[in-house]
């Protein structure tokens, strides 16, 4: 009847039929799902090329359906040239990158960088195995076991690693899983069914998806608290804990700080005994590249200061550095004085009592550097047999590797040096001087006090050594003073510093700075590309340790203090188990992998801070995953609702819209237009001619709109110009067809519900 008619067939046949498919649809919804975890600001582009991917496969799968051998043909063909493009996309990845395709697949993505060869390698696996799958478990042969597996597979990607799929996600898949395994189940043809109106179906099938999907959200679920440690410990060998503990235990040129974020691993690593908590550090970075941000190493870094086998070892003295400028001071007055140091001279100088720390090592993977808890002293016992290597960054590294169950036993001085007031005014004093003058003159007091006076001990020469020694690093200390010259990092250290008149004053300013400016812990924040150390300052203020330290890092050395970075663990969490460990009190798993600054403040030496905001004190409160589900239940509740509503009252208003608008219309256009609505409403195909239709109405419902098909022939064939009159015609009878369409339809749901 129309001449649009055949365009719209068209449309309906290939481009509604074939992209519209409800399978590609759910194929396409469960890759992204998929990529989302892997690239989730790729998520759009996945969505479009998974159209296109599963769009062409299901072609093939069509003509494999109906041409067995070559299709299958096809298919091996088509799987192997997918197979293919994913092994080289996992050589190009693995060029200059630090893991292999397998390694990396199964570490979270949160810890490791993104490698877009192996993220493609990923895609082409799962788009064949999913499209060919979903296809076979729907269009060919119906099994609900098979169809759930399939399903569960994006959750369990998530939950691999113990991370939340996204809600949107969620819902989608778990409506179009309970559409498609309802529809596939109940309404295929076969040799005694054959479906005639399939499009009505969809609509009963439809509504109850949203039904199952508002209930399914609405209900309240159970709080689990779930138990991993028997998973992580069967599979940890192959998971993130090798990729950490390697990150952790051997040297790394550079560092991302990947490995802190998102992680929920409990797979003990060591089991610690203290009477403490501490910061203990198994590597350390010099340079800060912003177009990266990343951490690399330098010589220093590499730099062996001693080696031994014999215990108890001294490797350092907190405090003796202040000890030694005190010690010149006391030898000469006029150095003094100099100095400002008269005062003082006398004073006792509070050095906290030395604590024991045991740390065992627990996991079967070797590693070399053992955790060295900041204050360190000395080592005093190993079960490790070969020979340690003290490095200048105050590392512990083993010549060959530590192993399982290896224990080793330091002893370390806490952090209160600085709660002493007389410390406090010592290292103010040596703070305010010239301190590379004062290291150097202090080495000559005491030098020659060693052997001008006849009564020296040799304790003078021993200060001297300590001082000619920090006189000589603090020399080389100017790559610890790098910033990158960032006027921004400057500017924000001058003005968190300003009034401050030494170091350690200077350095707590920089530590509060992050307590008082509305700075977030966010362990799922994932950076953008192109953020870094001045992103995090001054624009999204939400990171993990690493942020915190590395933005430290950069003030304090912009303020003038040496500053280098850090990582290891924060050994704080209580272990109450038993065994062959029960006497230990502390253990540290992945989840306590940490990164901070240490700084070197002028007079005392290295000390190690915490600007990293307390999770329980600064992360955002996030709802659980049951009361999102629950919002969003509501949400479908309120849109079923008002969708019932609206199919409910549409065809009164489209009504009443459609008299407002013929009635401003002129009188052909307005019969043309009653005649096209007429075959909408009683579902009349455009093929038939005017009288055919108007034969069907009376047929339907009892109605007569032979006039109007009549003006409607004069209108469209006979190029007449009609009146008001017959317009008005017309929209008398087409009011008249439909109050009787929906009487009609009134009764037969009479009927039905009778019968």
């Amino acid at each position: 009847m129309y001449e649009t008619e055949n365009n719209v067939s068209f449309f309906k046949k290939y481009v509604l039929k074939y992209l519209l498919d409800p399978v590609l649809i759910y194929t396409v919804v469960i890759m992204m799902a998929i990529m989302y975890h892997y690239r989730d600001k790729l998520i759009v582009f996945y969505g479009v090329i998974s159209v296109v991917a599963g769009f062409l496969l299901f072609r093939l799968f069509d003509y494999m359906n109906k041409h067995k051998l070559v299709g299958g043909i096809a298919y091996c063909f088509i799987g192997v040239l997918f197979y293919m493009a994913a092994n080289i996309c996992m050589e190009k990845g693995q060029n200059d990158y630090y893991l292999p395709f397998s390694v990396w697949f199964i570490t979270p993505q949160v810890a490791v960088e993104y490698n877009k060869w192996y993220t493609m390698a990923v895609y082409l696996l799962f788009m064949i195995f999913m499209s060919s799958v979903i296809y076979y478990f729907t269009r060919i042969r119906y099994r609900i076991f098979m169809s759930f597996l399939v399903f569960i597979i994006p959750f369990a990607i998530y939950g691999k690693e113990n991370e939340t799929m996204p809600i949107l996600f969620i819902i989608i898949l778990s409506m179009m899983y309970i559409l498609l395994m309802v529809y596939f189940r109940q309404l295929k043809d076969d040799e005694n069914t054959v479906l005639v109106v399939r499009n009505e179906t969809w609509r009963t099938v439809g509504v109850y998806t949203m039904i199952f999907a508002v209930i399914a959200s609405l209900v309240p679920k159970p709080t689990v608290d779930t138990d991993r440690s028997l998973l992580e410990s069967m599979i940890s060998a192959e998971r993130f804990t090798d990729r950490l503990v390697s990150m952790l235990s051997v040297f790394r040129d550079t560092s991302s700080g990947g490995q802190y974020r998102d992680v929920d691993n409990n797979t003990p690593l060591y089991y610690v005994k203290a009477e403490d908590g501490v910061h203990m550090k198994t590597a350390t970075f010099t340079s800060y590249e912003y177009e990266g941000d990343v951490w690399r190493a330098s010589d220093r870094e590499r730099n062996e200061i001693s080696s031994f086998d014999i215990y108890p070892e001294i490797l350092a003295q907190p405090g003796e550095l202040t000890e030694a400028i005190m010690k010149a001071a006391e030898c000469d007055s006029s150095y003094a004085e100099k100095y400002g140091l008269t005062n003082f001279v006398g004073k006792e100088i509070y050095i906290p009592e030395s604590k024991e720390i045991s740390v065992y090592s627990v996991y079967p993977r070797p590693t070399q550097y053992a955790p060295v808890p900041e204050g360190l002293v000395s080592v005093e016992k190993t079960s490790y047999g070969g020979e340690l290597e003290y490095m200048e960054t105050g590392l512990v590294r083993s010549a060959d590797r530590f192993s399982q169950h290896d224990e080793i036993t330091f002893t370390y001085t806490p952090d209160l040096f600085f709660t002493d007031p007389t410390n406090s005014e010592i290292i103010d004093a040596i703070s305010a001087a010239d301190y590379e003058d004062l290291l150097r003159d202090g080495y000559d007091v005491l030098y020659d006090a060693y052997f001008n006076d006849s009564e020296s001990d040799y304790e003078y020469i021993e200060y001297a050594d300590i001082l000619d020694e920090e006189y000589e690093s603090y020399r080389n200390y100017a790559d610890y003073l790098d910033y990158g010259d960032e006027d921004r990092i400057y500017e924000l250290a001058m003005e968190i510093t300003e009034g401050c008149e030494t170091d350690y004053e200077k350095a707590k300013a920089i530590e509060m700075y992050f307590y008082a400016n509305d700075f977030v812990y966010d362990l799922s924040y994932v950076k953008s590309r192109g953020e870094n150390a001045i992103s995090f300052l001054f624009k999204t203020k939400r990171g993990v340790c690493v942020e915190y330290a590395t933005a430290m890092i950069l003030l304090s050395r912009a303020a003038g203090i040496p500053a280098r970075y850090c990582e290891g663990f924060l050994v704080d969490e209580p272990f109450t188990g038993s065994g062959e460990y029960q006497d230990v009190n502390y253990v540290i798993t992945p989840q306590h992998a940490h990164a901070y600054p240490e700084l070197y403040i002028n007079g005392y030496g290295w000390l190690d801070f915490e600007p990293t905001i307390a999770d329980s004190a600064s992360k955002e409160k996030k709802r659980s995953l049951a009361q999102t589900l629950m919002t969003a239940g509501l949400i479908l509740l309120a849109m079923l609702v008002f969708g019932i509503i609206i199919l409910l009252l549409y065809p009164t208003i489209s009504h009443k819209l459609f008299l407002s608008r013929s009635r401003r219309k002129n009188s052909n256009d307005t019969v043309k237009a009653i005649m096209r609505r007429i075959t909408r409403l009683y579902g009349i195909s455009g093929v038939f001619t005017s009288h055919e239709v108007a034969e069907k109405v009376m047929e339907i419902s009892g109605a007569d709109i032979f006039d109007t098909a009549k003006l409607f022939d004069e209108a469209v064939y006979g190029e007449l110009t009609l009146g008001d009159e017959q317009k008005n015609k017309a929209l008398t009878e087409y009011i008249s067809a439909f109050y009787a369409f929906k009487e009609t339809r009134k009764k037969r749901r009479i009927n039905t519900a009778k019968v």
